[in-house]
């Protein structure tokens, strides 16, 4: 255990100091408290990296997202990302995508960087190091596992998996009865998502693993506590319905002089105005013009007399073909928020989205946000809870 904390500290270290030219085994293990002696020996072994492999690791997957989303010539990317030639950034780049930077730029100028392209691959490594009675299963069979089980209970999860880039494990191999997949934090730790309909499974996993954990469950909350209970789990437990909508259309009843349409780059001014000063990463995003060649987002536009007055953020999310919009998350302009005006943006949306031939899901529309965002839940207009996602916090 203490070799596993101080290996995640020095991860973390890693992670914010990469792109220091002098960075240096001796360096991360000083950070760390570990002795230099056997430090790279026990980095290796629960990591899968030697120090230095993983600090350039890191590099590269910062020099790709420069490749793509800047136009800083090669030498500038390679000094940004810790390289002090442009020589060894090449000969680097070139061990891990077999072309240059220019070539993987050319390639790649207009793609828009997935989440799970910036997952840590040494979480999976970590997690096998401490555990050696599981193993890693290819996420594409689970997937496939899962849809063929039941795609409407376990379609979002499917997603989160190829969204997140989820590496799964479970006991031994066999994961019909139950595997976990393991996420990168992004600061050198990982939490635990479980997925199993065994309740003393769920319970031993749940006393065993220190790490951030959820897990799904198609039982409501009272059962889920009634459950854990009787295994000896009495820790605090926060619960989120995750629903689908299978109905008809949901009525909706707009002004005359609100009209609701995607919004695309040329809409930045009026962006600007509904801002109104404010930034955030949100904001960051609908004012960068890539962001609407990506995909998998769609971002509606709510206008009234030509003002935007509110945005209403959506995504779509696949896996093996099955597809999914995820949640729908709106935003007014300062002063122009209303209960009615968000039920009626929102059920235009859930609308919009079944007539694109994509399954409306949130998780998003419940409790106190529900309440303060046009005081209504998904459940009220239709929506069917399929699965449950509950957090643990011991």
């Amino acid at each position: 255990m203490e070799n596993t904390e101080l290996i995640s500290k020095a991860i973390h270290y890693a992670k914010k100091n990469f792109n220091n030219n002098d960075m240096s085994v001796e360096k991360v293990a000083d950070y760390a408290g570990f002795s230099i002696n056997y430090f790279n020996r026990i980095f290796l072994a629960h990591t899968g990296f030697t120090v230095m492999s993983y600090v350039n690791y890191m590099r590269i997957k910062k020099a790709v997202e420069l490749l793509r989303n800047t136009d800083k010539t090669v030498l500038d990317i390679a000094l940004e990302v810790g390289y002090d030639s442009h020589e060894g950034f090449i000969k680097a780049f070139k061990k891990f995508y077999n072309v240059t930077p220019s070539e993987y730029r050319k390639q790649n100028k207009n793609k828009v960087l997935s989440w799970n392209e910036l997952t840590d691959s040494s979480c999976v490594n970590r997690f096998l190091h401490e555990n050696t009675d599981f193993k890693q299963i290819d996420s594409d069979l689970i997937i496939d596992y899962l849809l063929e089980q039941d795609s409407k209970r376990y379609g979002y999860f499917c997603t989160t998996i190829k969204c997140m880039g989820l590496q799964i494990v479970a006991p031994s191999g066999n994961y019909e009865k139950g595997f976990i997949g393991i996420g990168d934090d992004r600061n050198g730790g990982v939490w635990l998502e479980l997925v199993s309909d065994d309740f003393s499974l769920l319970a031993e996993w749940i006393k065993r693993f220190d790490s951030p954990i959820n897990f799904y469950s198609n039982e409501n909350p009272e059962k889920v506590r009634e459950n854990l209970k009787s295994y000896g789990i009495n820790c605090e437990i926060e619960s989120t319905p995750q629903s689908l909508y299978l109905g008809a259309h949901i009525k909706n009843n707009l002004p005359q002089n609100v009209i609701i349409r995607e919004l695309s780059y040329a809409d930045k001014d009026n962006i600007l105005k509904w801002a109104n000063g404010k930034t955030d990463g949100y904001i960051n995003h609908l004012l960068n013009e890539k962001h609407y060649q990506d995909p998998s987002v769609m971002e509606y536009g709510v206008f009234q007399n030509d003002d935007l007055i509110a945005i209403a953020g959506c995504g779509i999310d696949e896996a093996h073909g099955f597809k999914l919009n995820n949640c729908c998350n709106i935003r007014f302009a300062d002063g122009k928020a209303t209960n009615e005006m968000y039920f009626n943006i929102f059920a235009f949306v859930v609308n919009d989205i079944i007539d694109k031939g994509l399954l409306p899901f949130d998780d998003l529309q419940y409790g106190e946000y529900a309440k303060s965002h046009g005081g209504f839940s998904a459940n009220d207009v239709g929506f069917t809870t399929v699965n449950w996602r509950y957090d643990i916090f011991k």
